[in-house]
């Protein structure tokens, strides 16, 4: 059988789980940020091997142009097709990459410090996100997958 704590013991305890509160909510917006970071890293990443690639496109370019000015069709029509096969994985790097920083820039998003104000506008009584509103209502709703009868018995 639980045993029940005296209040004094429950108030005793009070601290200790405030700390360990902070500390949990700390580690989650340190695991958040470095999700969020990891993410502007392989965008940063991306665009660095499309610039690195751009320059052997410019190269390819600037040879196609010279290869055209000597001779009138075949060496400088290789030269342009290799040019427009880096310019292409150039292209696809550089929307990768673009995408990949758009999508993990904004960390005004993050749960945590959401969590965190919750906390605190609770300790201070201000109760949750200090509007108001059960905690609960933040959980998603349970999907039973049952259908409703109407009083006719057509399910809806």
């Amino acid at each position: 059988m639980l045993q029940r704590k005296s209040l004094g013991d429950l108030l005793a305890e009070t601290p200790q789980l405030i700390v360990d509160l902070v500390k949990a909510e700390i580690a989650h917006l340190k695991g958040e940020v470095a999700e969020k970071a990891k993410g502007l890293g392989v965008g940063v990443a991306l665009l660095a091997a499309a610039g690195f690639f751009a320059i052997f496109l410019f190269s390819w370019l600037i040879y196609a142009g010279f290869e055209g000015l000597n001779v009138v069709f075949a060496p400088w029509l290789s030269a342009l097709i290799v040019s427009l096969v880096l310019l292409i994985v150039v292209a696809i790097l550089v929307v990768l990459g673009l995408g990949s920083i758009k999508k993990n820039k904004d960390f005004d998003d993050l749960e945590a410090v959401d969590s965190i104000k919750d906390d605190v506008n609770m300790v201070r009584g201000l109760g949750h996100a200090a509007d108001g509103t059960n905690p609960l209502d933040d959980l998603p709703a349970p999907s039973t997958g049952a259908t409703v009868a109407s009083p006719n018995g057509d399910p809806r």
